[in-house]
């Protein structure tokens, strides 16, 4: 076998920084289901920083906000629930499959609409943090 094998299946890296703690503005840049994940399948949301009280970002910056739905089937997309619903600016009742996979893909609906987010960490059982997040539809 050669280091290249498997080359016609590769993509290349397209993540930003991860969601950092702090009130924040986001613009959609993509919402993605990507293929072939090493970890498995994934809702990926492209955003670019509007507004941060995050000291870190800077206006314009790509961040990511990433969900394994392999991993974490049931969390995962309640949480994706949450965020597709502040969004659209409807009730979490009222997100299906269909919708969902309209949002990812090649039509980009929300694409370029804004959207706000409070991010803070939370400890895990494990001793660990999370940061969760919850998100606003801005009018």
């Amino acid at each position: 076998m050669g280091m290249f094998d498997g080359i016609e299946k590769a993509s290349k890296s397209e993540g930003g920084a991860w969601l950092l703690p702090g009130q924040h503005l986001f613009e959609i840049s993509a919402l993605k289901q990507p293929e072939h994940l090493r970890n498995g399948n994934c809702f990926i949301a492209e955003l670019k920083v509007v507004e941060s009280t995050a000291e870190a970002y800077e206006v314009g910056q790509s961040v990511s906000w990433i969900r394994n739905v392999t991993k974490h089937k049931e969390m995962a997309l309640g949480d994706i629930k949450a965020f597709l619903a502040a969004v659209a600016g409807i009730g979490e009742d009222e997100i299906d499959s269909a919708g969902a996979n309209a949002a990812v893909g090649d039509d980009q609906p929300f694409a370029g609409k804004q959207v706000k987010c409070e991010a803070f960490n939370k400890p895990t059982k494990a001793g660990g943090e999370f940061t969760h997040t919850l998100w606003t539809n801005v009018a």
